[in-house]
């Protein structure tokens, strides 16, 4: 498997876990969060927002369940922007489908870096396609 097929495949992995516990109350990530965030790790939210490693493990530690049953994630579109080992430079289109019918997406870029035991996040910068209704 190459490093763009084993970061797209961990992009996947790591929202299907995020479907999971931000929908099913009492839900557990088994640790899933912290090993695949690396020390340093940030992210700048669609509302450009930045957040830092412990701040990022604790908004999704408080959100689980909080978007309730029926709540999908669809990660589209899974790209190379640049590969420069260790590290990768990927693009994705994540949507989320939230209980009452409301549909969201956001363009991501996400910076890994290839390690033995798997890809780890380092960087997530996400800007909005179909932002919440006001």
């Amino acid at each position: 498997m190459t490093d763009a097929e084993r970061c797209a495949e961990e992009i996947r992995d790591l929202h299907r876990v995020f479907e999971k516990t931000l929908g099913a109350p009492g839900a557990e990530d088994g640790g899933r969060y912290e090993a695949a965030f690396a020390p340093g790790f940030a992210m700048v939210m669609p509302n450009g927002h930045r957040l830092d490693r412990a701040e990022v493990l604790g908004f999704l530690r408080q959100a689980r369940g909080s978007r309730g049953p029926g709540f999908r994630i669809a990660i589209e579109d899974v790209a190379v922007l640049h590969a420069a080992p260790p590290l990768m430079l990927m693009h994705y289109i994540e949507r989320q489908w939230l209980p009452g019918g409301i549909e969201t997406a956001r363009r991501a870029a996400a910076l890994f870096r290839v390690e033995p035991a798997g890809p780890r996040w380092l960087f997530v910068q996400e800007t909005w396609v179909s932002p919440p209704p006001a």
